[in-house]
Formats: structure tokens, C-alpha cells, sequence
């Protein structure tokens, strides 16, 4: 948990030093970073450290075929992004993404929210 604590620190400082500086409004990203991220998957790796992920759920309930209408009608609208029907008990659920970190999980949950407003994230602890 110390490890990724001071990467998330490591590139929290590049961040703010390097990567926000601004051209026409564009944002110039530091090849730095990719290289910290790669380093960063490594030592999880290398320490079997779980990558805990987080989901948006836009549903849940006893009623199956109202998850697979959610999960296709998501499909439909955000087709890059993954989603899964989850059982349970006694309930089904609909997650989708993938989502390394709560920053990009926040950005993809303003982009579903305007089309499955009673979205919110998930942290399931494995």
C-alpha cells in the first residue's frame, strides 16, 4: 500500500510541475508520466499487489430482463466501454468499466450521468 502511495505521490508532483502547462488551451503531457505508470504496474506485479478497480452500477434489482435492457441500451450509447451483469444475491447489477483510480472513474461517471442518471461508483473489495 506504501508503494502506491508514493507513486500516486511521485506522479501527483510531475503533475503539477510539468504536465499542466497549457497551449491554445491543449494539454501538454510529459512522456515522463507513461513511463512512471509502466514503472508503477510493474511493481504491483512484482509485489502481487491487487489492483482494486471501480465500476459504475446503473442498476439493480430482482428483474433480468430490465438488466440486460440497461446493459444494452449502455452498449448502444458508450460501445468502448465495458459493461457486465453481476449477480447478487438476490439481486442482479449492472457494472461498467474498468476504472483504475476514483480521477477516471469521476470523469466517466459525469459523461453516464447525463444519459443513466441514478449512476454512482462502485469500489467492490476483493
Amino acid at each position: 500500500m506504501k508503494l502506491l502511495q508514493h507513486t500516486i505521490f511521485i506522479i501527483l508532483l510531475i503533475f503539477s510541475t510539468q504536465v499542466f502547462a497549457q497551449t491554445d488551451n491543449r494539454f501538454v503531457v510529459n512522456k515522463d508520466v507513461d513511463a512512471l505508470l509502466s514503472e508503477r504496474s510493474k511493481c504491483a506485479t512484482e509485489h502481487k499487489t491487487a489492483v482494486k478497480l471501480y465500476h459504475i452500477q446503473l442498476y439493480n434489482g430482482q428483474n433480468m430482463a430490465r438488466a440486460r435492457s440497461v446493459k444494452s441500451d449502455f452498449l448502444l450509447l458508450f460501445s468502448d466501454t465495458s459493461a457486465q451483469i453481476k449477480w447478487e444475491a438476490p439481486e442482479f447489477k449492472v457494472w461498467v468499466g474498468n476504472y483504475e483510480n476514483k480521477l477516471s472513474v469521476d470523469r466517466a461517471l459525469i459523461a453516464i450521468k447525463k444519459k443513466f442518471p441514478n449512476a454512482f461508483v462502485v469500489n467492490p473489495k476483493k
